[in-house]
């Protein structure tokens, strides 16, 4: 195993401090996300983070994705005059947010609802067993499913 050389109590100071103004650039620009990329581009990614000069950005769609990805040098630019300098910026997917926003159906409306379900006002009762059972049945047989079977 390596022995970790230690680092100036200077040097971790400077790093500390060059990752915190990395935390206020995100903050300032989350800030005035709306006014550089727009108000629909602002609904449709969010910046993520900065690390070592590279903004990550997230995308909910791959169309929006795509457009980041062909205008990325007009988006440094725009990032660039609010004071925040870059080194590159990458865009990236997120397919988590499209999973939570799903609308699931309501099942138990559904199962309700169900043409295999039998509402109580369409039963009759079976002149032989004295079951409930669906008026159709005693209808087409004048009898239930179950005393038809037995014949």
């Amino acid at each position: 195993m390596k022995k970790r050389h230690p680092e100036s109590l200077e040097n971790c100071l400077i790093t500390f401090k060059k990752s915190w103004s990395e935390i206020d650039n995100i903050m300032e620009l989350t800030k005035k996300w709306e006014i550089i990329v727009g108000k629909d581009l602002s609904k449709a990614c969010k910046p993520l983070k900065i690390e070592k000069g590279i903004l990550t950005i997230v995308a909910n769609h791959p169309e929006w994705r795509q457009a980041l990805i062909y205008n990325k040098h007009k988006l440094k630019d725009s990032i660039k005059k609010f004071g925040i300098k870059l080194e590159n910026i990458k865009i990236i997917q997120d397919y988590q947010s499209n999973v939570l926003k799903k609308e699931y159906p309501n099942l138990n409306k559904d199962w309700d609802n169900h043409p295999s379900r039998i509402q109580n006002e369409e039963l009759s009762i079976c002149k032989i067993c004295n079951s409930p059972t669906p008026k159709g049945e005693i209808k087409r047989w004048g009898k239930c499913s179950f005393c038809w079977r037995v014949k």
